[in-house]
Parts: C-alpha cells; structure tokens; sequence
C-alpha cells in the first residue's frame, strides 16, 4: 500500500511541476511587450533601404510570416482589408505595414504577383524575425506605437487577427 501511496504521491508532484511551467507565448510577450523595439537596416523588395527607427512617428504592424504558412495566408486579407479601411479613414500617412517574409526576394516577388498586398515587404531569411525577435512561430504580428515601443503582439493567424490588430493600432493612434 505505501508503495502505492508512494507513487501516487511522485505522480501528483510531476503534474504541479508540468502545471507550472510557462507558456512560452505568454513569456515571449511579457520579454517585448513595453520595451522599445530593437532598430534594424532593411531593404524593401523595391531596394529602398530603411531603418525601423525611421518609422517613429507612425504606428507600425510588424507582421512576420511565410508564404506556405497557413495561418499567415488565413491572415492575410483581413491585413490588407485593415490596411485599406485606415487609408480611408486617412491614417494611412500614421501606420506602417511592415512585412517580414521568411521567403527568398524571388519567392516573395512571385508570390506577391498573385496575391498583391500593398505593404512594405521584407524578404528576411531569420535574421531579424527569428534573430533579433525570436520569434517563436508564425504569423506573429508586432504593434510599435509611435515611440518606438512594443505595445502588442498578436501570435498566431486567424480570419479575426485583423480586427485584434486595427483595434489596437487604433487606441495608439489616439496616443
């Protein structure tokens, strides 16, 4: 009987460690959100180079993705439906839409003649979504307010991701 008891015992102790782990999601964030946003050099697929901290001033959607993600393809017109509606309400010169394909230049090129999104597209090979970000699956969508800090992160595709997003990027145009 004790020896049961024993193994009883062990069980529900390995269940409250299991329980206690953290969600690396929900860790990821609480590492980002808050904190200013890491400045990196990027050229658009068009060859225009940029810097991150050139966009202060305007809220930008940093959306890291794929083209055979799933997820990111649900995602994807719902952003570009977000990005239309902010461009008539006028608040297209206060936002950016920043995407990071983890695709090649010529992948991204071709994918984006079937599927126009007017966005400003990155081919990006990990360095900066995986790199600098940590990413940690995909889409992962980050909101940085006008200031260069991280205000939200949105893990994860879904048709409603675009509703979470224009919610948010709307409050930090209010800012």
């Amino acid at each position: 009987m004790s020896k049961y008891l024993i193994l009883f015992l062990l069980s529900l102790l390995s269940f409250k460690t299991f329980a206690q782990e953290e969600n690396p999601y929900e860790a990821y964030k609480v590492k980002w959100i808050g904190k200013p946003a890491p400045d990196f050099k990027y050229k658009d697929i068009s060859g225009k180079e940029f810097f991150l901290s050139d966009l202060k001033g305007k809220v930008v959607l940093m959306n890291c993705w794929f083209i055979n993600c799933s997820g990111c393809r649900i995602e994807y017109p719902g952003l570009q439906n977000l990005k239309n509606r902010l461009e008539k309400q006028h608040k297209a010169d206060q936002i950016v839409l920043l995407s990071l394909a983890l695709d090649s230049k010529e992948q991204l090129q071709e994918y984006l003649k079937k599927m126009p999104l007017n966005f400003f597209h990155m081919a990006d090979a990990g360095e900066i979504t995986q790199g600098i970000y940590g990413a940690l699956g995909f889409p992962t969508n980050l909101i940085i307010d006008k200031n260069g800090i991280i205000r939200h992160i949105k893990l994860g595709g879904s048709p409603q991701s675009a509703d979470d997003i224009e919610y948010e990027m709307l409050q930090l145009l209010k800012k």
